[in-house]
């Protein structure tokens, strides 16, 4: 019978680099590679961390931060973005918006536990992990219209930095009406799969989680307002 070796230092592969060197310290040659479900950790070997949470909510914050002139535009705003401190006011409150939606849904889960006697939820530290694919998504819409848009003028733009003639060289610019689309699609997708993450990880009926579920509704439309051009 063969023995196998036991990892006993990574839970998951969260850490794992691939640097393959259990393959080479394992005396039996039983170390596998076995593909899997992307993200499977997260609904079932995963231990949440306090730290993760706060990283995950400072990127989704970094797509409103990515936009304060708009924002401002948007909402009336008269911040002068030029001064340090109105500009960090506005950056604060810009971050924010992806806390405060997820709180109100955390507090509105407990609400719906205390009127309908429902099973207790899961830690918001657990469920917060469901808004990952929203930021993958609002990170890839806002930087959609610089890789379908400027990106395409790198070879001009590169000989012009150099002092040369760069006119005649060709340019990859799709149109604004498609970025738009491919924004709207992305953050479409990915606020479903944020739903469909949830269910996995709370692994509770969608009624009792719909107060998360508008949740990642609210934030995609949040991005969605202040993203597409």
């Amino acid at each position: 019978m063969a023995v196998r070796c036991i990892l006993t230092r990574l839970q998951d592969n969260r850490d794992c680099v691939l640097c393959m060197t259990c393959l080479k310290a394992c005396p039996h040659r039983s170390v596998e590679f076995n593909w899997r479900l992307p993200a499977i950790e997260l609904w079932t070997t995963h231990q949440p961390r306090t730290y993760e949470v706060a990283l995950l909510f400072l990127l989704l914050g970094g797509v409103f931060l990515h936009r304060l002139p708009q924002l401002q535009q948007q909402f009336g705003l008269s911040f002068d973005l030029t001064r340090f401190l109105p500009h960090l006011e506005l950056s604060v409150l810009a971050l924010s918006v992806p806390v405060l939606i997820p709180a109100i849904a955390y507090g509105l889960l407990w609400g719906v536990r205390q009127v309908g006697n429902t099973p207790k939820p899961r830690s918001f530290v657990e469920l917060a992990y469901g808004y990952l694919p929203l930021v993958l998504g609002g990170n890839l819409a806002h930087y959609l219209t610089l890789g379908l848009g400027e990106a395409g003028r790198v070879l001009p733009v590169t000989l012009a930095t150099f002092g040369l003639d760069g006119a005649n060289l060709p340019i990859w610019v799709a149109d604004a009406a498609v970025i738009s689309f491919l924004q709207g699609t992305t953050l479409v997708v990915t606020a479903l799969l944020s739903i469909v993450l949830t269910q996995k990880i709370a692994k509770q009926p969608f009624w009792m989680l719909l107060p998360h579920h508008l949740g990642s509704i609210a934030l995609a439309m949040a991005f969605a307002s202040v993203v597409l051009d």
